[in-house]
């Protein structure tokens, strides 16, 4: 009998001894990243069958678990790769707003600027000083296009560097995710299935990190592997095997980096779409829904300038009566914001004059000053109306991506504070349990005391 005591008193004091570890550990993560805390589950020992009944034999920690739930992580990945993305995009889009809505960088003042100084030549078409402030702002016209440009560039550029350092750092991730797929099975088979709770935590920062990169798909399997698949379903962690992602000149566009990956030493090209959510999806996605259309339609516009310019420039005559020439040069079509440059550097070759009223008329300068507003351009536009439609496109979806960012990232965080508040340490809660544990601890010692009483007192029949 004393010897039954005893075992139960010692199962006691064992179970509380793993509790009040459990709870110090819990206690001492309460700040780490991605920690979710732990709880000692306990079972009572196969009871032992006596005539009069079944008589208990104490208590078994069966397992040390972490409180975790599938479901809100699972919403939590999904609203953090959502989250990232938008944030990307919007940071990105915003510059570019603010480059083209600038009241004093902008396009609109240098053209505003030009136009100014074409109507005063044509109020006195004869004055040298008149002309040569048309030729000043002309300069200073293209000089904002090719700044304008240049600084696009610089973002198309600033696009391929973050690209690159995310696909560093995906691939840094996959390792190491790979890595611990083989520690946890290693360590989990040598301690008969018992889950490495600590390993499982880290393995599952990890897979935070990547989905603020991009979208992230874990398939579990029995023998504690993650497979991870990134974007619209490409693998990335298969067991412990690591598969790597590389950036990669387009064969399109040398400028342009896409997303390639190395399978046998052979790159194979990643289409942009299958590569959504996270901080790259939304950088891809900056780069294909707004820079591209954004050049594109500033090259249009220069080149649209230019040659409208240039046509009614060309049906006048100069100061010298000679037929006017271009005045506005291209020497690069495809890239035109970038190419554009003033043709004539002699005030006198501007072609302010027509045919039918001699060298000294106006009648081509107001012309040319009523190209401003005349909807010249293709799709029936005029040059301001053209550029004030870029701004608005460009500031309208700034404005969308700005308001569904904020919603998304308050989703996020109304997801992880129910995460939180499931898995996350509460430290009264857990200094509660301390005392209950001591307490426990305590008694248990108590009982194999009464225990040890018993046996002596038996030894001294």
């Amino acid at each position: 009998m004393a010897n039954s005591i005893m075992s139960v008193g010692v199962s006691g004091l064992q179970a509380a001894q793993v509790a009040l570890l459990t709870t110090s550990h819990n206690i001492s993560n309460a700040t780490t990243p991605g920690y979710n805390r732990q709880q000692a589950i306990q079972s009572t020992n196969t009871p032992l069958a006596h005539g009069n009944g079944f008589i208990g034999r104490g208590v078994q920690v069966s397992t040390v678990q972490r409180i975790y739930s599938q479901y809100l992580v699972n919403q939590s990945l999904q609203a953090q790769t959502q989250s990232s993305q938008l944030d990307s995009h919007y940071n990105e889009i915003k510059q570019i707003d603010n480059l083209l809505a600038d009241t004093t960088s902008g396009l609109t003042p240098a053209l505003h600027n030009f136009f100014n100084a074409v109507q005063d030549m044509a109020s006195n078409p004869t004055s040298i000083p008149s002309r040569q402030a048309v030729l000043s702002n002309a300069e200073a016209l293209v000089s904002r296009f090719q700044q304008m440009d240049q600084r696009l560039s610089e973002m198309r550029e600033g696009v391929n560097s973050q690209i690159t350092s995310s696909v560093a750092e995906i691939n840094s991730l996959a390792q190491q995710i790979a890595g611990l797929n083989t520690n946890i099975q290693a360590v989990e088979a040598s301690a008969n299935g018992q889950p490495a709770n600590d390993l499982r935590d880290q393995r599952d920062t990890l897979i935070r990190d990547l989905s603020k990169l991009a979208n992230v798909d874990v398939v579990r399997q029995n023998n504690g592997h993650y497979n991870v698949f990134i974007g619209n379903g490409q693998s990335l962690v298969v067991g412990s095997s690591a598969m790597t992602l590389k950036a990669v000149a387009s064969p399109n566009d040398p400028q342009r980096l896409v997303m390639a990956m190395d399978l046998n030493n052979t790159e194979v090209l990643l289409p942009e779409h299958q590569l959504q959510g996270g901080s790259l999806g939304g950088l891809l996605a900056f780069r294909s829904e707004t820079l591209d259309s954004v050049q594109n339609s500033f090259d249009q516009l220069a080149q649209g300038i230019a040659q409208t310019f240039n046509t009614q420039h060309q049906a006048g005559l100069d100061l010298q009566g000679a037929a006017g020439e271009n005045f506005f040069a291209v020497t690069d079509p495809n890239h035109a914001a970038g190419s554009i440059r003033v043709a004539i550097n002699d005030p006198a070759e501007i072609a302010a004059a027509d045919d039918d009223g001699g060298v000294m008329n106006n009648v081509n300068a107001l012309k040319l000053a009523g190209l401003q507003t005349e909807n010249i351009l293709p799709g029936g536009t005029s040059y301001q109306s053209a550029y004030a439609s870029l701004v608005s496109q460009v500031g309208n979806k700034t404005r969308e991506l700005e308001v569904t960012s904020k919603a998304q990232e308050s989703m996020l965080n109304q997801t992880d504070q129910a995460l939180q508040s499931l898995s996350g340490v509460n430290l009264e809660e857990e200094a509660a349990n301390l005392l209950r544990y001591q307490q426990m601890f305590q008694a248990s010692s108590k009982v194999i005391e009464i225990g040890n009483s018993l046996f002596d007192s038996l030894l001294r029949i």
